[in-house]
């Protein structure tokens, strides 16, 4: 599945005609969470007695414990493990629980440390040990389960979640899968403290998963006796963005706008690819593709040779023998962007014909950014009209 679209201008040799929807509205605040992207951390689950659970993501270097509702995790969309968290899935069988075809892309935060974000399971309280029959474990400990009870995601992929540990002799012992959906089997057991696992993302975008933590009480007052009273947590989301347009989303909205507080909440408008929350009538993928911001209402188009933001211009060059329509635009860097594409495009009808543009020029302008130039090869009359866009695609 793809998003696409298109930023057009026309011109007619002699005069010029921008075709643009301009739209006004109240420019409404944009609030961020807290983006957490090199830094080990844990999903805390604190029992404080009488039933009640302190949910938190705690700082384990010394950093001040977060809000899960006012964080996201951010696993970059470059190569694992030395950039970021993009791998390819093996062929073997024993991987489908990933969601992603053999050979695939699949997104992941590894059991063993990295120096990206890096999260654990940490629980804090009085627990007894039992002996579960899962078939996972099959021994006593004083466990701490932590469910996966529903997952939101906002993306052009399926969404699936999973989580792993990397066992002894090459074992693969599978917690969590949502691939063939979420049952009761879907929860993790550790040894009350800390611990860490593997979590698996099928597809590029931003993931709500709802977790509930449960154990047995080591010591309940003597009534009932200990290890026989269940506590169970409320049911707390992590927040997840995974790839880059996932990241400058999250850059600049609170979690829950991005896919969506409960499992009942649908995606908010303002944070879909056609959304348009600062009502300056430019959709959100095209704020991110041509380096505008969606917290303000800052429509305009890009300034030849020096700007840093802005649609792409389309001019008429009369300084050869001949006119010619040019197209300048700002493009993201495809080793930052992988996922993002850009196709300049020149047609003398709004309706069809559109091919693609000849050779282009670009030139560096920072890490992330370059500038593209393409020029018309038709040539043009003084009756001729020709229109010019940039078609963008996210995969």
């Amino acid at each position: 599945m793809n998003s696409n679209w298109n930023s057009i201008s026309g011109e007619k040799f002699g005069r010029q005609i921008w075709l643009v929807l301009i739209t006004a509205f109240l420019i409404q605040g944009v609030q961020a969470g807290t983006l957490l992207k090199r830094i080990h951390v844990d999903h805390a689950f604190r029992y404080q007695g009488n039933e009640e659970w302190e949910i938190v993501i705690h700082g384990n270097d010394g950093d001040d414990d977060l809000d899960p509702d006012e964080a996201v995790m951010v696993v970059f969309d470059r190569p694992f493990p030395q950039e970021g968290g993009r791998a390819t899935r093996p062929s073997s069988e024993q991987w489908n629980f990933l969601g992603v075809a053999a050979n695939e892309d699949v997104w992941i935060i590894p059991q063993n440390f990295n120096p990206f974000v890096w999260p654990g399971w940490r629980s804090e309280g009085a627990f007894a040990s039992y002996y579960n029959n899962d078939a996972r474990l099959g021994f006593s400990a004083p466990f701490v389960g932590i469910s996966v009870e529903n997952v939101g995601y906002s993306g052009l992929g399926a969404g699936h979640y999973s989580m792993w540990s990397n066992q002894t002799g090459g074992i693969t012992k599978v917690w969590v899968s949502t691939a063939d959906g979420i049952s009761e089997d879907d929860v993790y057991y550790f040894s009350s403290g800390h611990a860490h696992t593997n979590q698996g993302f099928s597809d590029p975008g931003v993931y709500r998963v709802a977790y509930r933590a449960t154990g047995f009480l080591a010591n309940d007052g003597g009534d009932p006796p200990a290890g026989t009273r269940l506590v169970a947590s409320q049911l707390q989301s992590f927040y997840y963005a995974v790839g880059s347009y996932a990241e400058w989303k999250a850059t600049y909205f609170e979690p829950h706008e991005l896919v969506g507080a409960s499992s009942s909440d649908p995606v908010p408008e303002a944070t879909r690819y056609t959304g348009d929350s600062d009502g300056d009538g430019i959709p959100l993928l095209l704020e991110y593709a041509f380096n505008l911001s969606p917290a303000e209402s800052d429509y305009r188009v890009l300034t030849p040779d020096s700007g840093e933001g802005g649609l792409p211009s389309v001019r008429l060059d009369q300084s050869a023998s001949q006119p010619r329509l040019v197209i300048e635009y700002l493009r993201r860097r495809a080793e930052g962007a992988p996922r993002l594409s850009y196709y300049p495009e020149f047609s003398s009808t709004l309706e069809s014909g559109w091919a693609p543009a000849g050779a282009e020029s670009v030139f560096p302008v920072d890490s992330t950014w370059e500038r593209v130039v393409v020029v018309d090869e038709s040539i043009g009359h003084a009756d001729t009209v020709r229109f010019g866009r940039v078609r963008v695609e996210l995969r």
